[in-house]
């Protein structure tokens, strides 16, 4: 098992169809919860628990507040470089 590369590159653009549902669902999740989480509203919550149980929602959700805070962390420490970027940035 691996990330698909072309998956990879096609992160920036959601709607890409070489998403499936609910893959575009877990990106737009990702997106507005590292983006602007206070956008976040019921009716996402709602629309979300069609495709994900919330136990995967909470999955979901931890994981990209680990992620999110990591790249915080980093950022505060001057850990990196703002341009630094590994081969594949997820």
């Amino acid at each position: 098992m691996g990330l698909d590369r072309a998956k990879i590159d096609a992160t920036w653009d959601p709607s890409d169809p070489i998403f499936t549902p609910r893959e575009r669902v877990a990106l737009e999740m990702a997106t507005l919860f590292t983006e602007d989480y206070r956008a976040i509203s019921a009716q996402h919550i709602e629309r979300w628990r069609h495709f994900f149980s919330d136990e995967e929602l909470i999955e979901l959700g931890c994981f990209m507040a680990l992620a999110d805070g990591f790249g915080k962390l980093v950022d505060m420490l001057g850990l990196g470089e703002p341009d630094q970027a590994c081969v594949a940035e997820i």
